[in-house]
């Protein structure tokens, strides 16, 4: 190998993500920043290459099946990799493992398990990574959720926390700014401009699988104490209203890994994610009450290459509410159409954002950690490089609600 001694190998390289971070790396100063350090970028997935890969100085190999960790043991030794960069969905646990024993670094974006098994509800699913938990992996860096939530999203409360606190002079804390809660809120107001009103598919800005998944899961959950605890309902059965940019959403509480990483970090608050889906898929899902579980639907991607003809926001940040001074909403608002610059849409563009920044200080952290145990303000630049800089929204007169008095009306009975 060359002096530099480092080989990336992408992981789920045809994907939209895969194929928006491939698009960043090229044509980015971020991006090409991160090709200068390697030697070599391998590129890996099921699927055959659709189209050329966007990124020219990348190795795409013939398709290929992870199924095991021993598959992704050969491929890092066949290629000499050094950097696991995981935008599929293989099990995080193993592949941690497989590269602790092989001396390779890793990243990806979701707690994942291998396809097939059946899959664990999300907050048992990471706390089996939480410090009293996971395995003692010491050879490598393993970042797991460094996407845009979690991820971005993770970075962004403890940036919004020095922000609040500049903006009302007290010390950058929980107790100083007496906060009461942290909520990431996301809209996604992503409409396919052929869009024809049909209700029997689901069409999703993101994995429309996963998110399936996500919305039927047992129970919302949200955290307090440090610990997390249902809402008592399945995600697709409430309404919770809350801050999102310069508008107030109403959303579905939705089980997320950030809830219960940050909790661990503000325990004395509560946290929740409260999500607001594309129209099209809100429709379905209440046209459809009966579908119950993901293999019941038919799908659709809203993003290239299934289709470009887009337009709308997805608006994602964190919400902080303090008793004394009301509430600042710090995130990001991005254009379908700045997505649609780099061959996809808002949504994919800032998973893809975050993974750059999490692979920007991939290496600096031993065994397995999460966003909010990196420099988050360096996070947060470099996905800034991507989104542009954050939008910060305060509104000094809100007054303290908690999350379950957030909560609206039947999801059945809302448009």
């Amino acid at each position: 190998m060359h002096k530099k001694d480092r080989r990336a190998l992408v992981l789920g390289s045809q994907g939209g993500v895969g194929r928006s971070v491939l698009t960043l790396l090229d044509r980015t100063d971020v991006g090409r920043q991160l090709l200068d350090d390697l030697d070599a970028v391998v590129l890996a997935d099921r699927v055959p290459a659709h189209g050329p890969v966007p990124l020219r100085s990348g190795v795409q190999l013939p398709p290929v099946s992870i199924r095991s960790g021993d598959d992704l043991a050969r491929l890092i030794r066949e290629h000499q990799i050094t950097d696991v960069i995981d935008l599929s969905s293989l099990d995080t646990i193993d592949c941690a493992r497989v590269c602790d024993d092989l001396g390779a670094n890793f990243l990806c974006t979701s707690i994942e398990e291998w396809a097939g098994h059946n899959p664990l509800p999300t907050d048992a699913a990471i706390a089996r990574l939480l410090p009293e938990h996971r395995p003692v992996l010491e050879r490598g860096s393993y970042l797991v959720g460094s996407g845009a939530n979690p991820g971005i999203v993770n970075a962004l409360a403890f940036e919004a926390i020095e922000e609040f606190a500049s903006r009302v002079d007290v010390a950058p804390s929980v107790a100083a700014l007496d906060l009461y809660a942290i909520l990431i809120t996301e809209e996604d107001t992503t409409v396919e401009l052929d869009d024809d009103g049909s209700s029997d598919v689901f069409a999703m800005t993101w994995s429309p699988w996963h998110c399936l998944e996500e919305m039927f899961e047992p129970a919302s959950f949200a955290a307090s104490n440090g610990r997390v605890h249902s809402l008592g309902h399945e995600p697709t059965a409430c309404w919770y209203e809350a801050r999102c940019g310069d508008r107030l959403i109403e959303g579905m509480a939705v089980p997320h890994e950030e809830i219960v990483t940050l909790a661990q970090r503000f325990p004395s608050v509560e946290i929740g994610f409260i999500y607001r889906l594309p129209p099209a898929a809100r429709r379905a899902l209440k046209a459809h009450p009966e579908r119950r579980l993901a293999q019941n639907w038919a799908t659709r991607k809203l993003y290239p290459p299934t289709t470009d003809r887009l337009t709308g926001h997805d608006r994602l940040g964190v919400l902080l509410c303090s008793r004394r001074f009301g509430e600042l909403w710090m995130g990001f608002d991005t254009a379908v159409a700045a997505g649609l610059t780099f061959g996809t849409n808002a949504t994919q563009l800032q998973v893809a954002a975050g993974v750059l920044a999490g692979w920007s200080q991939l290496g600096r952290q031993r065994g397995i950690h999460f966003v909010e145990d990196l420099d988050c303000r360096e996070f947060i630049q470099v996905a800034a490089e991507v989104l542009g800089p954050p939008i910060v929204v305060r509104d000094p007169a809100a007054t303290p609600v908690s999350l379950i008095g957030r909560r609206s009306r039947s999801f059945a009975a809302t448009a």
